[in-house]
Formats: structure tokens, sequence, C-alpha cells
């Protein structure tokens, strides 16, 4: 594979928003509520800190990717659960704001609805955060087999790994047995990792996450082995700044937009969505991936995982000529 160096603010003909509005997506994956405090400092083991700012969002991998292809105009239907409490109840309702098919997004009485807590930096936009154990490691795999037709008759599909590993499996089968564009957002990587051989459109994820996920020690030479699990495409992300961008060909990095950097919520999973959309209506990774570095840098300047995914008209007007 060849490396070159790109920069992703290029005068770049991309669809118009009327053509996103042509695909029909599906997203498997989580909803969380993110419990976020803003401090200027994280506390340590048993440190207790005053000074904080409290916010309430919309997040989840799944959920984000879900909102991001929504405000995109795509006809999104979303796939996931969610428990008989407070934060299930606002999930619903907050998915079907943004106009989002959830009549496969179930109730699990259960179990209760994903939860992160969240502490934020103000200062510099790092965070730490810890996820409940929550309905989205508890979603049978036979919901993705109920929602198998709606599978088949869609355009791009996206999963994740903060569900059930058999869910994430349950999707590449199906995907694989209806030849449909499969978009995965690799992340979190932690024991056991599903990720057969096989049919992906598109793997994104950071540079810490491919050497886990392949095993290798050098990024090169872990863009090498998901090619040979069969990704198509790729795109590593690190931080907010840049992307590495693969084809099995040719590989090259692209620069992102400098932004004021607010938060890292739902980022990657605003890249993710754009990304994958403009990939399906294109076939040009290149122009995918400097598409979802505009919606990124959006992205990172706002607060909330959710409530930061851009609309077409909030990002450069050339990019939508």
């Amino acid at each position: 594979m060849s490396f070159q160096r790109g920069n992703s603010r290029k005068n770049l003909p991309v669809p118009l928003p009327e053509q996103y509005r042509t695909l029909r997506v599906v997203v498997v994956g989580s909803y969380n509520t993110d419990l976020v405090i803003w401090s200027d400092l994280v506390p340590v083991e048993g440190q207790s800190l005053v000074g904080g700012e409290f916010d309430m969002f919309g997040g989840g991998r799944g959920a984000n990717c879900a909102v991001a292809a929504a405000r995109a105009g795509c006809q999104v239907k979303f796939v996931g659960g969610h428990g008989k409490d407070m934060f299930g109840q606002m999930a619903v309702e907050r998915l079907a704001r943004e106009h989002i098919d959830i009549s496969h997004f179930i109730e699990l009485p259960a179990s209760k609805t994903g939860v992160a807590l969240v502490y934020q930096r103000r200062k510099t936009g790092g965070n730490a955060v810890l996820v409940t154990n929550s309905a989205n490691h508890q979603l049978p795999a036979t919901l993705v087999t109920k929602a198998e037709s709606a599978i088949r008759q869609s355009d791009l599909v996206f999963t994740q790994f903060e569900i059930a590993p058999s869910v994430v499996s349950e999707v590449y089968r199906v995907c694989n047995r209806h030849n449909k564009r499969l978009v995965v957002h690799a992340s979190p990587v932690q024991p056991p990792i599903p990720f057969p051989r096989g049919h992906y459109c598109l793997l994104v994820a950071d540079g810490y996450e491919i050497l886990q996920l392949t095993g290798r020690n050098r990024l090169s030479d872990a863009i090498e082995e998901l090619h040979h699990r069969g990704v198509q495409n790729a795109i590593v992300r690190h931080g907010h700044t840049s992307l590495t961008v693969s084809n099995g060909k040719n590989t090259q990095v692209e620069l992102v937009q400098n932004a004021e950097f607010l938060q890292d919520l739902g980022a990657a999973e605003c890249l993710t969505a754009w990304a994958g959309i403009t990939l399906a209506l294109t076939g040009d990774l290149v122009r995918a991936a400097s598409v979802g570095a505009e919606a990124m840098a959006f992205n990172v300047s706002r607060r909330g995982a959710q409530d930061s995914m851009p609309y077409p008209s909030e990002l450069p007007i050339d990019w939508l000529k």
C-alpha cells in the first residue's frame, strides 16, 4: 500500500442533501443517557470535588450514529433496547423527535436503560467515561432476526461494539446473507471481539482500537490485516486532527479542519455516519472521509453527543454545491 498525505478541506463536489434523503438506513446499536459533569479537574479515587456544571444528553454509539444519519436527511430505523425507567422513556421521546423509526427499539422490562457517567474537562475537552451494564448488553440476537426484513430493504446498515457480541454477529450474518453494505464503528474494543472475516463496506475506529482489534503493533500492519479480513474501506481516527484512510490499494492521511474543541462525545459516530452515507452514494472513500471530517469538526465544537450532530445547512456551504 502506498502512503500519501491529503487535506480534507478540498473543493470536492458532494451529494446534495436531497440525495441523502433517498437512503434507507438501519442502525443496530446502543442507547445511553449521558450524565455529564463539566469541571476543571477530574476526581481521583477517594477524592470529592465541588464546582462542576451538570448536563444530561442523549448518547450511545448506536443512537448517536442514528441521529447523525437522520439529521443528514436519511430515512433511519434504529434497532436497540431500553429499560422500563425514566431514561427509557426519555430515549423513546428523544429518537422520535429526530424522526427516527423506533419500531424495533424495544423495552426490556428486566433491564435498565444505558447510562454513561462522564467527567468532562472544561479547559482541555478531555474526559473520563464509565458506562453501565444495561439493556444494550442484554439485547437478544433475535431482535436483529425480527428486523431482517428492514435490513433487506435498506441501502446501508450501521453497527458498533457497545452491544452484546451475539447481536453484532447476527448483524454480520444477515448483512452477508442479503449482500448489504455494512459500516462498522469498531468501538469499544474489549474481549470478546466480534469480528469474523467477511465483507465490510467500511470500518471506522481510532488508532488504539485498530491495534487491539487486529493484534498488530503497527498501524500499517493493522490496516493490512483489516483488508485481509474483508474490510473494503477503513478510516482510522487520530483524535480530532487527522484521519488515516485506506481502500486496500492506497493509504493516505487526511487533515481535519481546525475547529474550537469543546468535547469529544459523539465525534466518532458523527464521522462514521457522514462518511458511510457519502461512501454509499459516491463510492469515493477520500470524499467520504472529507465530508465526515467536516461534520466531525462541527460536532466537537458543540455540547452533547446527539445535540451536536450537524444538519447539512450547518456545514460549510461549499460542501453542499
